[in-house]
């Protein structure tokens, strides 16, 4: 969308609707990274492996063959862990990528 210059003539006015168009532009940046954002977690064999939204949602779930081996309460509780995990992972990397922007927001 191309950029209007919005200028009135009183130059508050005109300061804020320039702030705020820069804070528009940056939001906007931010919730498209925010998007980008999936947490990952994997066991210590790296036989399982899961991959969520930020919001928890799983994305993608591997299961080597080798952790057919576990047994379905081991393997099934193996996997809610590490949802659990990744969820944690996007979230602290979903704060990593707006905390800048919140900073702002606190001055």
């Amino acid at each position: 969308m191309a950029e209007r210059d919005l200028r009135t003539g009183d130059l508050e006015l005109d300061r804020i609707m320039a702030e705020f168009q820069a804070n528009s532009q940056e939001f906007s940046e931010v919730i498209g990274l925010a998007g980008e954002i999936a947490g990952e977690a994997a066991s210590p064999d790296d036989k399982v492996r899961v991959r969520v939204s930020p919001s928890g949602q799983l994305t993608a779930l591997h299961i080597d063959p080798r952790a057919m081996r576990l047994g379905s309460r081991e393997l099934a509780e193996t996997i809610m862990d590490l949802s659990q995990r990744a969820t944690e992972d996007a979230a602290r990397r979903l704060m990593e990528v707006t905390r800048p922007y919140l900073a702002q927001g606190e001055r």
